[in-house]
């Protein structure tokens, strides 16, 4: 029933000891000899779940809510004490999470339920802290909140703040010479420092909100195989890596007043999917580091530069979105690569055009003497995921949303929108896996509007590497839906299209029948 339905109540029908020694998660506590008068608290409608000890007391409750119109209502028999026998979690009210810490052993999970800690964390073992619930497990200190110094541990759920100097050097977390750690959908507030990882290796950072910083809200240091993924960060200063390695930075939102991401003396490490706005310095500021890789970034900007480079060669830079106000890049001392050999970066200062309709500009961007882009984007890039787990890129300069993979129609649709009032003509370059649409069944070719919009060009084999196919077409600006399919099944597919389109508008008729009466007698 959890894993089916995440919005099920599970009702707690003991007393507030019996709870907080160990409960469900989320689970509401209303009192067996409460209930009645706390019907009020509870939908008539909801899936409702019923526990106690043993199932007794539960079956009361139950016959309470059944009685009382309640149509959803299952009593849990065996109660915790069953549950807790098959090994699933019961989250506890510890009177100090750091003594559970100490009389745990490594392996283990301790499971801390909702309320306010105020109290310094160290973890010296390998075990898992969850809380139960991020928003209000709340572990609160005046120096660093929580360290982790032992291999094998995760940190999940809970609110972790520290309060105090911004002088001081403490964070949130501090993780410093361990392995395989994992700090995964956490809020993290601190008055200094997020998270520092130092001389560790093989760490997740992953889906956790991290606010009010004054330093950097992510510290890696000296470290090696650091994952930092969907993060979201609004702080003085974002993303700070110094002397580390082979590690991957992806689809993190980064709201800063200094640099969104900061790299100095690292090297071989990969950033992907950020969305960075600045607001005084630069988006991406990399010094003395060499062979990294930047794709598929937004950098927005109101500050000095988008991209600052200091001594740093070999970096490649692909597929990543220049919104700037002000000077796009600062390249310094330093030789890179701005494209992948087939396509580069959009500038939204590039003066260039597309005289020869591909969605690539016709002549480079220049950087500097020894920098250039040699194809630059006439359009954002934007990559989406399918069902099938394979990326339908789109260059294009339209707002692009609703991408969806129809597999046995081998199907791509999505949704087009003109980014601005004056936009009267709008483009798609994209890249279409074979596996997705073979193209060897034939052309491809793309209907909008169920064939109602023109294409106003198309050029169904731009380009073909054996495993991708590039296809481009324009179309007049407003919103559209587009289908890209195989030809042999245009016919096919625009009918079934129809066909759904009909039945939702005769289902609105039936539903509405005096709204489709007043169309049709102005019609």
């Amino acid at each position: 029933m959890f894993d089916t339905n995440p919005f099920l109540d599970v009702l707690d029908v003991r007393n507030q000891t019996e709870y907080e020694i160990g409960h469900i998660r989320n689970a509401k506590l209303i009192p067996v000899w409460e209930l009645a008068a706390r019907l009020n608290e509870l939908n008539k409608t909801d899936e409702i779940l019923v526990y106690r000890d043993a199932g007794d007391g539960s079956a009361t409750a139950s016959h309470i809510l059944a009685t009382n119109g309640f149509s959803h209502v299952y009593n849990m028999i065996g109660g915790i004490i069953d549950w807790a026998h098959e090994e699933y979690p019961v989250y506890v009210k510890y009177a100090s999470i750091q003594e559970a810490i100490n009389n745990a052993t490594d392996g283990d999970t301790i499971y801390v339920s909702t309320g306010f800690y105020s109290e310094q964390l160290s973890v010296n073992k390998s075990i898992a802290l969850m809380g139960e619930n991020r928003s209000s497990t709340i572990i609160d200190a005046t120096a660093t909140a929580l360290h982790v110094n032992a291999d094998n541990v995760s940190i999940n759920d809970f609110t972790i703040r520290y309060r105090g100097c911004a002088c001081d050097g403490y964070c949130a977390v501090n993780i410093t010479s361990s392995q395989n750690i994992n700090v995964t959908n956490n809020v993290l507030v601190s008055d200094d420092f997020g998270i520092k990882v130092v001389k560790a290796r093989e760490v997740i950072i992953a889906h956790n909100n991290i606010t009010h910083t004054a330093n950097a809200c992510i510290v890696v240091l000296d470290s090696s195989e650091i994952s930092v993924l969907e993060n979201n960060i609004t702080a003085f200063d974002g993303i700070e890596i110094d002397n580390s390695t082979e590690s991957i930075f992806g689809g993190n939102t980064i709201y800063t007043n200094l640099a969104g991401i900061f790299t100095t003396d690292s090297h071989s490490n990969i950033f992907f999917s950020n969305y960075i706005f600045s607001s005084f310095t630069s988006g991406i500021s990399i010094s003395d580091s060499d062979n990294n890789t930047f794709f598929d970034n937004d950098i927005s900007f109101l500050g000095a530069h988008g991209l600052f480079i200091w001594q740093s060669n070999n970096n490649s830079f692909f597929h990543n979105s220049f919104l700037a106000k002000g000077n796009q890049v600062s390249n310094n001392n330093s030789t890179n690569f701005w494209d992948n050999g087939f396509e580069g970066n959009f500038w939204n200062n590039y003066a260039g055009i597309d005289a020869n309709p591909d969605g690539i500009g016709d002549t480079p961007q220049i950087i500097d003497s020894t920098n250039r882009d040699n194809f630059p984007l006439m359009g954002m890039f934007h990559s989406f995921d399918t069902s099938l787990d394979y990326d339908v890129d789109i260059v294009s300069n339209s707002t692009i949303s609703d991408l969806e993979y129809i597999g046995p129609n081998s199907t791509i649709k999505l949704q087009v929108s003109s980014t601005n009032t004056n936009q009267t003509h709008g483009f798609c370059r994209v890249s279409i896996p074979h596996v997705l649409i073979d193209p060897s069944n034939g052309p491809i070719v793309v209907v909008i509007d169920d064939g109602q919009t023109p294409v106003l060009f198309m050029n169904n084999t731009l380009y073909d590497n054996g495993t991708h196919r590039w296809i481009y077409f324009t179309y007049p600006h407003s919103t559209h839906e587009i289908l890209i399919v195989p030809e042999h099944l245009t016919s096919l597919i625009i009918l079934s299209f129809m066909v759904a389109t009909f039945m939702a508008t005769m289902t609105y008729k039936r539903k509405h029948p005096g709204t489709w009466q007043s169309w049709d007698k102005k019609r």
